[in-house]
């Protein structure tokens, strides 16, 4: 069993770990920028958190239930607390990835399939807008004027 300074001094050495991890995969991504380092020092603190009681788990054995005695003196098995809490930091270490946009799910949207049919000498132009027939003249006189 890690003592309490052990245990931190090993989380804060994984956290920077980490930090460096996801900055050499950001920029090897070229998807870097300045503005993401609040999003990324969200995730590291809740890369700590999660570190920490994953230890904590680890140390106990991983056990997935513990015995607990209600009031009526019935003991029943229900999931163990740092089961739970590792499982809740996990669902938010994977929800703060995907905002600094390093999941599967975030690339696929980004990607743009098909290309524009115009080339890069040309330019736009806005199509040329159809004459006003009578009612639609009329409805416009209407719409207007409320």
């Amino acid at each position: 069993m890690a003592t309490k300074k052990e245990r931190e001094k090993i989380v804060a050495t994984k956290t920077e770990g980490e930090k460096n991890r996801i900055l050499k995969i950001m920029r090897d991504a070229d998807i870097y920028t300045l503005t993401l380092d609040p999003l990324l020092e969200s995730y590291l603190d809740i890369y700590e958190i999660y570190t920490t009681m994953h230890l904590q788990w680890k140390e106990k054995g991983f056990p997935p239930t513990q015995r607990h005695t209600n009031k009526a003196g019935d003991t029943n098995n229900s999931k163990h607390p740092l089961a739970q809490q590792v499982e809740t930091w996990s669902e938010k270490k994977t929800k703060a990835l995907d905002m600094l946009g390093l999941t599967n799910k975030s690339k696929s949207s980004k990607i743009v399939t098909g290309g524009s049919s115009v080339g890069k000498n040309e330019k736009m132009e806005k199509p040329v807008e159809k004459p006003k027939d009578a009612l639609a003249e009329h409805r416009g006189k209407w719409r207007n004027s409320t």
